[in-house]
Protein backbone atom coordinates (compact mmCIF):
# COMPACT_ATOMS: atom_id res chain seq x y z
CA UNK A 1 0.00 0.00 0.00
CA UNK A 2 1.26 3.23 -1.03
CA UNK A 3 1.61 6.25 1.55
CA UNK A 4 0.88 9.52 1.33
CA UNK A 5 3.50 11.89 2.75
CA UNK A 6 4.93 15.36 2.70
CA UNK A 7 6.91 15.78 0.08
CA UNK A 8 9.96 16.31 2.26
CA UNK A 9 9.35 12.81 3.63
CA UNK A 10 9.53 11.47 0.35
CA UNK A 11 12.77 13.26 -0.60
CA UNK A 12 14.59 12.04 2.75
CA UNK A 13 13.64 8.73 2.46
CA UNK A 14 14.40 8.57 -1.14
CA UNK A 15 17.61 9.22 0.02
CA UNK A 16 18.12 6.87 2.69
CA UNK A 17 16.61 4.10 -0.09
CA UNK A 18 20.05 5.46 -2.08
CA UNK A 19 22.64 5.35 0.55
CA UNK A 20 21.03 2.01 1.94
CA UNK A 21 21.86 4.02 5.20
CA UNK A 22 18.46 2.94 6.96
CA UNK A 23 17.05 0.95 9.21
CA UNK A 24 14.36 -2.02 8.20
CA UNK A 25 14.52 -5.20 6.21
CA UNK A 26 15.64 -6.17 2.46
CA UNK A 27 11.99 -7.36 2.25
CA UNK A 28 8.88 -7.18 4.26
CA UNK A 29 8.07 -10.83 6.41
CA UNK A 30 5.90 -12.70 4.21
CA UNK A 31 1.99 -12.26 5.79
CA UNK A 32 -0.02 -15.84 6.67
CA UNK A 33 -3.19 -16.52 5.21
CA UNK A 34 -4.44 -18.88 8.26
CA UNK A 35 -7.87 -18.71 8.94
CA UNK A 36 -7.71 -20.12 12.65
CA UNK A 37 -5.73 -18.90 16.24
CA UNK A 38 -3.68 -22.28 16.40
CA UNK A 39 -2.23 -22.10 12.55
CA UNK A 40 -1.63 -18.04 12.81
CA UNK A 41 0.68 -18.86 16.38
CA UNK A 42 2.87 -21.37 13.96
CA UNK A 43 3.78 -18.64 12.18
CA UNK A 44 3.58 -16.09 14.51
CA UNK A 45 6.23 -17.26 17.37
CA UNK A 46 9.01 -17.37 14.56
CA UNK A 47 8.22 -13.69 14.75
CA UNK A 48 9.14 -13.61 18.92
CA UNK A 49 7.67 -10.49 20.04
CA UNK A 50 5.01 -7.40 18.97
CA UNK A 51 5.62 -3.65 19.87
CA UNK A 52 2.31 -2.15 20.12
CA UNK A 53 1.91 1.94 20.80
CA UNK A 54 -1.11 3.61 22.44
CA UNK A 55 -2.13 6.13 25.05
CA UNK A 56 -2.76 3.54 27.56
CA UNK A 57 -1.13 0.72 26.72
CA UNK A 58 0.19 0.60 30.72
CA UNK A 59 -3.22 -0.26 31.29
CA UNK A 60 -3.21 -3.35 29.41
CA UNK A 61 -0.49 -4.73 31.19
CA UNK A 62 -2.41 -7.63 32.45
CA UNK A 63 -4.30 -8.30 29.68
CA UNK A 64 -0.93 -9.01 27.44
CA UNK A 65 0.63 -11.01 30.38
CA UNK A 66 -2.65 -13.42 29.68
CA UNK A 67 -1.96 -13.64 25.68
CA UNK A 68 1.52 -14.10 26.54
CA UNK A 69 0.59 -16.95 28.74
CA UNK A 70 -2.05 -18.27 26.32
CA UNK A 71 1.00 -17.90 23.35
CA UNK A 72 4.12 -19.07 24.65
CA UNK A 73 7.26 -17.74 23.20
CA UNK A 74 5.59 -14.17 22.13
CA UNK A 75 6.07 -10.83 23.99
CA UNK A 76 4.33 -7.95 23.91
CA UNK A 77 5.84 -4.86 24.07
CA UNK A 78 4.07 -1.28 24.70
CA UNK A 79 5.01 2.40 24.33
CA UNK A 80 2.58 4.39 25.82
CA UNK A 81 2.37 7.48 23.36
CA UNK A 82 -0.37 9.60 21.63
CA UNK A 83 -0.81 12.73 20.17
CA UNK A 84 1.62 14.97 18.82
CA UNK A 85 4.62 12.95 19.80
CA UNK A 86 2.66 10.11 18.48
CA UNK A 87 2.50 11.57 15.11
CA UNK A 88 6.26 12.90 14.99
CA UNK A 89 7.60 8.83 16.00
CA UNK A 90 5.49 7.15 12.93
CA UNK A 91 6.93 9.94 10.81
CA UNK A 92 10.10 9.61 11.42
CA UNK A 93 10.06 6.01 11.37
CA UNK A 94 8.89 6.01 7.93
CA UNK A 95 11.91 8.36 7.63
CA UNK A 96 14.20 5.97 8.61
CA UNK A 97 12.88 3.16 6.30
CA UNK A 98 9.68 1.77 8.38
CA UNK A 99 7.95 1.58 11.02
CA UNK A 100 9.38 -0.29 14.31
CA UNK A 101 5.66 -1.02 15.89
CA UNK A 102 3.46 -3.21 14.45
CA UNK A 103 -0.01 -2.19 16.16
CA UNK A 104 -1.67 1.22 16.69
CA UNK A 105 -3.81 1.07 19.69
CA UNK A 106 -6.10 3.84 20.39
CA UNK A 107 -9.19 5.57 19.80
CA UNK A 108 -11.43 5.42 16.57
CA UNK A 109 -11.12 9.19 15.56
CA UNK A 110 -7.22 9.00 15.87
CA UNK A 111 -7.21 5.65 13.85
CA UNK A 112 -9.66 7.68 11.34
CA UNK A 113 -6.33 9.68 10.20
CA UNK A 114 -3.58 7.20 10.27
CA UNK A 115 -5.96 5.11 8.03
CA UNK A 116 -7.02 8.53 6.11
CA UNK A 117 -2.67 9.12 5.80
CA UNK A 118 -2.80 5.64 4.37
CA UNK A 119 -0.46 3.95 7.69
CA UNK A 120 -2.76 1.21 8.40
CA UNK A 121 -2.88 -2.40 6.30
CA UNK A 122 -6.01 -4.48 6.04
CA UNK A 123 -6.74 -7.38 8.14
CA UNK A 124 -10.29 -8.73 9.03
CA UNK A 125 -8.97 -10.95 12.81
CA UNK A 126 -9.17 -14.57 12.16
CA UNK A 127 -12.31 -16.28 14.17
CA UNK A 128 -14.43 -13.31 14.63
CA UNK A 129 -16.40 -13.66 11.83
CA UNK A 130 -19.73 -12.72 14.06
CA UNK A 131 -18.12 -8.82 14.69
CA UNK A 132 -20.59 -6.86 13.70
CA UNK A 133 -19.84 -4.33 10.86
CA UNK A 134 -19.65 -1.66 13.11
CA UNK A 135 -16.81 -2.46 14.72
CA UNK A 136 -15.13 -2.60 11.30
CA UNK A 137 -12.70 0.14 9.97
CA UNK A 138 -12.87 0.79 6.34
CA UNK A 139 -11.63 -1.75 4.45
CA UNK A 140 -10.93 -3.51 7.43
CA UNK A 141 -8.26 -0.75 8.18
CA UNK A 142 -8.95 -1.30 12.00
CA UNK A 143 -10.98 -3.37 14.12
CA UNK A 144 -12.75 -2.65 17.67
CA UNK A 145 -12.63 -5.35 20.52
CA UNK A 146 -13.42 -2.92 22.90
CA UNK A 147 -15.50 0.18 24.07
CA UNK A 148 -14.73 2.62 26.93
CA UNK A 149 -17.99 3.91 28.68
CA UNK A 150 -17.27 7.57 29.70
CA UNK A 151 -20.22 9.52 31.48
CA UNK A 152 -20.51 11.75 34.63
CA UNK A 153 -19.02 11.53 37.74
CA UNK A 154 -19.75 12.96 40.95
CA UNK A 155 -18.55 13.44 44.56
CA UNK A 156 -20.62 10.95 46.92
CA UNK A 157 -19.97 12.91 50.33
CA UNK A 158 -21.43 15.86 48.56
CA UNK A 159 -24.38 14.95 46.15
CA UNK A 160 -26.83 12.17 46.91
CA UNK A 161 -27.47 9.88 44.10
CA UNK A 162 -31.31 10.92 43.92
CA UNK A 163 -30.04 14.37 43.35
CA UNK A 164 -27.76 13.54 40.33
CA UNK A 165 -29.65 14.05 36.80
CA UNK A 166 -30.19 11.59 34.89
CA UNK A 167 -30.94 12.60 31.36
CA UNK A 168 -28.75 15.22 29.55
CA UNK A 169 -31.51 18.02 29.72
CA UNK A 170 -31.40 17.78 33.43
CA UNK A 171 -27.43 17.70 33.41
CA UNK A 172 -27.23 21.05 31.63
CA UNK A 173 -30.54 22.59 33.24
CA UNK A 174 -28.53 25.89 34.92
CA UNK A 175 -31.18 24.86 38.10
CA UNK A 176 -29.16 22.43 38.88
CA UNK A 177 -26.51 24.02 41.06
CA UNK A 178 -24.14 21.65 41.57
CA UNK A 179 -20.52 22.67 41.02
CA UNK A 180 -19.75 21.06 38.06
CA UNK A 181 -15.99 20.31 35.82
CA UNK A 182 -15.37 19.27 32.63
CA UNK A 183 -11.71 19.12 30.65
CA UNK A 184 -11.49 21.37 28.22
CA UNK A 185 -14.23 20.16 25.07
CA UNK A 186 -12.08 22.57 22.38
CA UNK A 187 -8.87 20.44 22.56
CA UNK A 188 -9.71 17.28 20.79
CA UNK A 189 -10.33 14.23 23.49
CA UNK A 190 -12.94 12.39 25.40
CA UNK A 191 -15.09 15.67 26.27
CA UNK A 192 -15.59 16.82 22.78
CA UNK A 193 -16.15 13.67 21.44
CA UNK A 194 -18.77 12.82 24.16
CA UNK A 195 -20.49 16.26 23.45
CA UNK A 196 -20.36 15.53 19.73
CA UNK A 197 -21.43 12.19 19.76
CA UNK A 198 -24.49 13.82 21.75
CA UNK A 199 -25.21 16.44 19.31
CA UNK A 200 -25.20 13.89 16.50
CA UNK A 201 -27.79 11.62 18.15
CA UNK A 202 -29.88 14.90 18.69
CA UNK A 203 -30.06 14.52 22.81
CA UNK A 204 -27.89 18.13 23.03
CA UNK A 205 -28.23 21.14 20.64
CA UNK A 206 -26.66 24.52 20.19
CA UNK A 207 -28.98 25.88 22.87
CA UNK A 208 -27.79 23.52 25.75
CA UNK A 209 -24.03 24.10 25.29
CA UNK A 210 -24.88 28.40 25.46
CA UNK A 211 -26.68 27.18 28.19
CA UNK A 212 -23.79 24.97 29.74
CA UNK A 213 -20.98 26.68 28.48
CA UNK A 214 -22.76 30.23 29.62
CA UNK A 215 -25.20 29.40 32.62
CA UNK A 216 -23.77 26.69 34.27
CA UNK A 217 -20.37 27.84 33.53
CA UNK A 218 -18.19 24.37 34.75
CA UNK A 219 -15.03 25.06 35.83
CA UNK A 220 -12.45 23.85 32.76
CA UNK A 221 -9.57 21.79 33.38
CA UNK A 222 -6.64 20.75 31.23
CA UNK A 223 -7.45 17.39 30.86
CA UNK A 224 -10.08 14.02 31.64
CA UNK A 225 -7.66 13.38 34.63
CA UNK A 226 -7.73 16.58 36.10
CA UNK A 227 -11.17 17.30 36.14
CA UNK A 228 -11.74 14.03 38.20
CA UNK A 229 -9.13 14.82 40.43
CA UNK A 230 -10.67 18.14 41.20
CA UNK A 231 -14.34 15.61 41.50
CA UNK A 232 -12.12 13.29 44.21
CA UNK A 233 -10.93 16.35 46.23
CA UNK A 234 -13.88 17.98 46.64
CA UNK A 235 -12.84 21.14 44.81
CA UNK A 236 -15.52 20.37 42.13
CA UNK A 237 -19.18 17.89 42.59
CA UNK A 238 -19.39 16.37 39.47
CA UNK A 239 -17.38 16.00 36.22
CA UNK A 240 -19.10 15.90 33.01
CA UNK A 241 -17.10 13.17 31.62
CA UNK A 242 -14.53 10.46 32.91
CA UNK A 243 -13.65 6.41 31.76
CA UNK A 244 -15.57 4.07 33.74
CA UNK A 245 -12.46 1.96 33.77
CA UNK A 246 -10.80 4.98 35.79
CA UNK A 247 -13.38 5.72 37.69
CA UNK A 248 -13.45 1.85 38.94
CA UNK A 249 -9.93 1.84 39.56
CA UNK A 250 -10.48 5.21 41.66
CA UNK A 251 -13.15 4.18 43.70
CA UNK A 252 -11.10 0.93 44.51
CA UNK A 253 -8.12 3.06 46.17
CA UNK A 254 -11.24 4.27 48.38
CA UNK A 255 -12.11 7.97 46.31
CA UNK A 256 -15.31 9.08 47.13
CA UNK A 257 -17.14 8.83 43.97
CA UNK A 258 -20.36 7.69 42.28
CA UNK A 259 -20.82 7.20 38.55
CA UNK A 260 -23.73 8.21 36.40
CA UNK A 261 -24.16 7.41 32.47
CA UNK A 262 -27.59 9.82 31.33
CA UNK A 263 -30.47 7.54 30.14
CA UNK A 264 -30.52 9.12 27.15
CA UNK A 265 -27.27 8.79 26.18
CA UNK A 266 -23.84 6.89 27.47
CA UNK A 267 -21.05 7.55 25.09
CA UNK A 268 -19.48 4.61 23.95
CA UNK A 269 -16.07 5.11 22.70
CA UNK A 270 -14.36 2.60 19.85
CA UNK A 271 -10.94 1.57 21.72
CA UNK A 272 -9.50 0.14 18.05
CA UNK A 273 -6.24 -1.52 16.83
CA UNK A 274 -4.66 -1.08 13.41
CA UNK A 275 -2.24 -3.17 12.31
CA UNK A 276 0.99 -0.87 10.49
CA UNK A 277 1.59 -1.05 6.91
CA UNK A 278 4.77 -2.68 6.32
CA UNK A 279 4.88 -4.08 10.32
CA UNK A 280 7.70 -5.57 11.41
CA UNK A 281 5.88 -8.70 12.82
CA UNK A 282 2.86 -9.00 11.14
CA UNK A 283 1.92 -12.40 11.88
CA UNK A 284 2.38 -11.99 15.64
CA UNK A 285 0.38 -8.39 15.03
CA UNK A 286 -2.37 -10.22 13.46
CA UNK A 287 -2.62 -13.15 16.15
CA UNK A 288 -2.72 -10.44 19.40
CA UNK A 289 -5.91 -8.73 17.57
CA UNK A 290 -7.71 -11.86 16.79
CA UNK A 291 -7.02 -13.23 20.40
CA UNK A 292 -8.75 -10.31 21.44
CA UNK A 293 -11.95 -11.35 19.58
CA UNK A 294 -12.00 -14.92 21.69
CA UNK A 295 -13.68 -15.49 24.57
CA UNK A 296 -10.59 -14.95 26.50
CA UNK A 297 -9.37 -11.93 25.16
CA UNK A 298 -12.48 -10.56 25.70
CA UNK A 299 -12.81 -11.62 29.12
CA UNK A 300 -9.65 -10.33 29.74
CA UNK A 301 -10.75 -6.54 29.12
CA UNK A 302 -13.74 -6.52 30.59
CA UNK A 303 -11.56 -8.04 34.06
CA UNK A 304 -9.00 -5.74 33.96
CA UNK A 305 -9.75 -2.55 31.69
CA UNK A 306 -13.33 -2.49 32.87
CA UNK A 307 -14.20 -2.18 28.96
CA UNK A 308 -17.22 -3.65 26.80
CA UNK A 309 -16.53 -6.19 24.90
CA UNK A 310 -17.56 -6.03 21.14
CA UNK A 311 -18.15 -10.14 20.54
CA UNK A 312 -21.95 -11.33 21.11
CA UNK A 313 -22.56 -12.66 24.26
CA UNK A 314 -19.24 -10.54 25.41
CA UNK A 315 -19.02 -10.16 29.61
CA UNK A 316 -19.60 -6.82 30.89
CA UNK A 317 -16.96 -5.54 33.71
CA UNK A 318 -17.51 -5.54 37.36
CA UNK A 319 -20.52 -3.13 38.49
CA UNK A 320 -21.76 -2.81 34.80
CA UNK A 321 -25.11 -3.76 36.17
CA UNK A 322 -25.62 -1.19 38.82
CA UNK A 323 -25.40 1.66 35.93
CA UNK A 324 -28.91 0.99 34.28
CA UNK A 325 -30.37 1.32 31.28
CA UNK A 326 -29.37 3.96 29.09
CA UNK A 327 -28.98 4.60 24.94
CA UNK A 328 -25.55 4.01 23.72
CA UNK A 329 -24.51 6.78 21.62
CA UNK A 330 -20.80 6.36 19.86
CA UNK A 331 -18.33 8.74 17.82
CA UNK A 332 -20.16 10.30 14.99
CA UNK A 333 -17.46 10.25 12.15
CA UNK A 334 -14.45 12.76 11.63
CA UNK A 335 -16.74 15.03 9.15
CA UNK A 336 -18.77 15.59 11.86
CA UNK A 337 -16.73 15.29 15.21
CA UNK A 338 -14.21 18.00 13.51
CA UNK A 339 -17.74 20.26 12.68
CA UNK A 340 -18.80 20.04 16.52
CA UNK A 341 -14.76 20.56 17.27
CA UNK A 342 -14.77 24.36 16.29
CA UNK A 343 -18.17 24.70 17.50
CA UNK A 344 -17.00 23.77 20.62
CA UNK A 345 -14.15 26.10 20.40
CA UNK A 346 -16.38 28.99 19.95
CA UNK A 347 -18.24 28.05 22.91
CA UNK A 348 -15.72 27.17 25.31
Amino acid sequence: MRRKHLALTAALLSTCLTLTACGGSDSAPEVTDASSLTELYEVAKKEGEILVYGPTEDLYAEVYEEFEAAYPGIKVKTTDIFGAELDSRLEGELVAGGFEADLLHIGVSDIERYAASEYLSSFRPVEADALEDAYRGEEDLWSVPSQHLYATVYNTKTLDEADVPDTWAELGDPEWKAGQGVSDPSISGAAPQVLSAALDAGVVDEKWLDDYAGKVKPKVFPSVATALQAVTTGETQASLVAGYGTYMRQKAAGAPLGYAVMKDGGYMSDVAYGTLDGSPRPNAARLLVSWMFSEEGQKSVAEHIHEFGTMPGAPEPEGAEELGEFEPITYPGAERYEKDLELLGEKF
